[in-house]
């Protein structure tokens, strides 16, 4: 499974910073089936989120941030 994470930071509708992973698949062994699952950077730290990820899915590989395609279609 290949997934990355990325830093939430707060905005009006958020009060907290969350660390987001975004996976290709669903995240079942999370009870999520969705592929994004959210950890609470008060409760948690960037390597903690990543020891958890690694404890649930042992065979996942991080990959970096996809740049966004927002503008590929402007001229």
């Amino acid at each position: 499974m290949e997934y990355y994470l990325y830093l939430q930071e707060p905005n009006p509708n958020l009060r907290y910073p969350y660390w987001v992973m975004v996976a290709k698949e669903p995240l079942i062994k999370f009870q999520i089936w969705s592929c994004r699952k959210s950890f609470n950077c008060i409760l948690y730290t960037e390597e903690q989120a990543l020891e958890i990820i690694q404890k649930t899915y042992p065979e996942s590989i991080q990959i970096p941030k996809p740049k966004s395609n927002r503008w590929k279609n402007y001229r």
